[in-house]
């Protein structure tokens, strides 16, 4: 449970004598992950730092088929229960208190899930409108996926993510309508994706400066400081992405052959100390210390269809390594 988040055990009336208990599947459909979870009541916490860490920069789709769950980001409370689909950013905060529960949960990378909907992030915590048609369809489609899920060919996989993708965007469509106006909730969100992709794709640039990124768009730093002000501002967005490359350099036996300060310096550290700092400040260890436990090679994540899970630390550590390769 920990390859997202961190579990404590809370007193249950119905449960108060069992001890924790959690059972998954999860299937690998080429771009989004489809997962089966039942537990026993929990507390389920994402906090700032471990996403920092992980670097998941994902979006759930969460059933709820039985049971519920108290949501809590650590600015307001909200609840679901069965039939509720719940969404979660992952690069936000989480702290749910759920209790004897089964879900379906569709599992998104950002950058994919926001190409259909723009402001995805401000979904966080709040659940598609239960009533409306396309929910149901959605509800009803993600079910189906589920059980025919070991049936299914890659081929046949992409185009069930295609069909959810679709209901997922139309569920979500009336919290993207608005006016037009550049002002409004929406726009921003647009906006902020669009300069996010921006910075991905130039990462690698000598003067990727506020100045040349509000230049680029033709708004005022002002309006860029606004504009990304959500995510912790644009500075900490690029650092922590330049952090986030880095530890997967500094991880990836390809690049072995590096120093620790080439690679900070190829991801725009130019100061080894900042650098060392700012590492062990995301992560909570040196990059020497990243280095010397270094995942295994690609080669070893290779998965195909599920595999229930024993509780040896082997297969513990099988799946840790196969969830993060999988590209989200």
């Amino acid at each position: 449970m920990s390859v997202i988040f961190d579990v404590e055990k809370i007193d249950c009336p119905d449960d108060d004598e069992k001890p924790f208990h959690a059972t998954f599947d999860l299937y690998h459909f080429g771009r989004s992950v489809l997962g089966g979870l039942s537990s026993s009541s929990a507390r389920y916490l994402r906090s700032p730092r471990k996403a920092a860490r992980d670097g998941l920069d994902a979006v759930l789709l969460q059933l709820f088929l039985e049971g519920d769950v108290q949501f809590g980001d650590g600015q307001r409370t909200t609840y679901a229960a069965a039939g509720d689909i719940v969404v979660f950013d992952l690069a936000q905060p989480v702290d749910n208190i759920n209790r004897n529960f089964r879900h379906i949960t569709s599992m998104w990378p950002r950058a994919v899930l926001e190409k259909t909907v723009p402001n995805i992030s401000s979904w966080h915590g709040l659940t598609l409108p239960k009533d409306k048609p396309v929910t149901k369809l959605l509800r009803q489609h993600m079910i189906s996926s589920f059980d025919l899920a070991n049936h299914f060919n890659l081929r046949e996989g992409l185009r069930v993510e295609e069909a959810t993708l679709t209901l997922a965007g139309a569920a979500m469509a009336h919290k993207c309508l608005d006016e037009g106006s550049t002002e409004t909730p929406a726009m921003k969100e647009l906006l902020a994706y669009q300069i996010k992709r921006y910075i991905r794709h130039n990462l690698g640039l000598a003067d990727l400066s506020p100045n040349q990124i509000a230049q680029h768009f033709g708004i005022s730093r002002r309006q860029l400081y606004h504009v990304m002000e959500p995510v912790g501002g644009i500075s900490r967005y690029q650092r922590d992405l330049r952090l986030q490359h880095c530890l997967r350099d500094i991880q990836n036996p390809n690049h072995a052959h590096l120093t620790l300060s080439e690679i900070a310096y190829r991801w725009g550290f130019k100061h080894p100390a900042t650098f060392n700092r700012n590492f062990k400040a995301a992560f909570g260890r040196r990059p020497s210390e990243a280095r010397a436990g270094a995942f295994v090679t690609e080669s070893q994540f290779h998965c195909v269809g599920s595999q229930r899970l024993t509780k040896n630390t082997n297969s513990v550590n099988e799946h840790h390594q196969w969830f993060h390769a999988i590209g989200i």
